[in-house]
């Protein structure tokens, strides 16, 4: 009989990151490839870690743990809504459910990595 290659995952992401916010962070990117909005994704996701850095209320928000995960939830999709992808929209509604909005950075700075494999930049120090 033939022999078949089994086939490659083309969304499969192009690093193995590990920990709690690279699980976050491979599934936004499997869904953005899927899609075909890693691009969009990107940007979307370093435009909410620049005003999770630069805005102390939205900061605040991300952080206060005494905001029910169901209000924190709505107040995301009313945020976003019609502004970001479907891919941006549902990690943020997931965090919000799961009390994990706060780590918004750290998947933001994992999902990056990602997409600079993707990209094939590869980081170097220079000393």
């Amino acid at each position: 009989g033939l022999a078949t290659k089994a086939p490659t995952n083309p969304h499969k992401p192009p690093l193995n990151l590990y920990g709690l916010n690279a699980r976050y962070a491979n599934a936004t990117y499997i869904a953005a490839s899927k899609s075909s909005t890693l691009e969009k994704v990107e940007s979307e996701l370093l435009a909410i870690k620049q005003t999770a850095e630069s805005s102390a209320n939205f900061r605040s928000f991300l952080e206060n743990p005494l905001i029910s995960r169901n209000t924190k939830t709505k107040q995301v999709e009313e945020m976003l809504a019609g502004k970001m992808s479907g891919v941006t929209l549902n990690l943020m509604t997931t965090l919000a459910g799961n009390a994990r909005l706060n780590n918004i950075v750290g998947i933001t700075d994992d999902y990056i990595k990602l997409m600079k494999a993707n990209r094939g930049e590869v980081e170097a120090t220079i000393i």
